[in-house]
């Protein structure tokens, strides 16, 4: 049973995606696995089992819960993980099409401010590295940011100041709620969302009130 959890927490991580957990609404942190399968930020079911005790349920299903149940993803593997070499995609065709865009905005108009949109938060992190290596200030927008620190990376994002970031790196997930991200006039859609909806409401966040510039999107998922 155990290898069972611990496969499905493995495949649940393996997608790269945003993994909501539902008690607190926000990317899952510290995951643990449940008997009845169902993946939770470790403090956030821990809290509800310490609030139900002896009769606490999950969340989704109300099965029984127990602390000492919860399944964690072996140590080892988390750090085989975050070793993981990202050159192999640093030079795919879609991460070079994403650049080549970016350098060519950039040499037509330095203050244009772009999104680059996907539902992999892994990817995101891979993204970082040719953003650096060419020069690129940039922010990254997704669920594991407090709220505090939300609120911080937007006002960062959104200021007119010269030495502000450029490029956001932006979770669908996260990018659906009611942002205001009109400084960006350039949205770029890496993977084709599940929900063709959240991506309307990611463009929203741009083409709202407020916005000086026309919105371009470009979607590059199919490079």
């Amino acid at each position: 049973m155990r290898e069972r959890l611990i496969e499905k927490l493995r495949s649940v991580l393996a997608s790269g995606s945003d993994e909501e957990c539902s008690v607190c609404l926000d990317s899952v942190r510290l995951p643990v696995i449940t008997h009845c399968a169902h993946v939770y930020c470790r403090p956030c079911i821990a809290q509800v089992i310490g609030a139900e005790q002896e009769t606490a349920r999950c969340p989704l299903c109300r099965s029984e819960i127990k602390t000492n149940e919860l399944v964690e993803f072996p140590q080892e593997e988390m750090e085989e993980e975050k070793n993981t070499n990202p050159e192999k995609w640093r030079k795919s065709s879609k991460v070079q099409a994403l650049m080549g865009n970016l350098l060519r905005l950039r040499c037509e108009d330095g203050s244009v401010k772009c999104l680059v949109v996907s539902q992999f938060t892994r990817f995101l992190t891979i993204l970082e590295t040719p953003l650096r290596e060419h020069g690129f200030s940039f922010v990254r927008f997704d669920g594991t940011l407090s709220q505090k620190r939300r609120t911080r990376v937007i006002q960062e994002f959104q200021s007119p100041a010269a030495d502000s970031p450029v490029v956001m790196l932006l979770s669908l997930k996260a990018g659906g709620v009611g942002l205001n991200l009109t400084a960006a006039s350039h949205v770029y859609f890496m993977d084709p969302a599940w929900n063709p909806a959240t991506e309307e409401q990611c463009i929203d966040r741009c083409h709202r009130l407020g916005q000086t510039r026309n919105v371009f999107v470009t979607k590059i998922e199919d490079v």
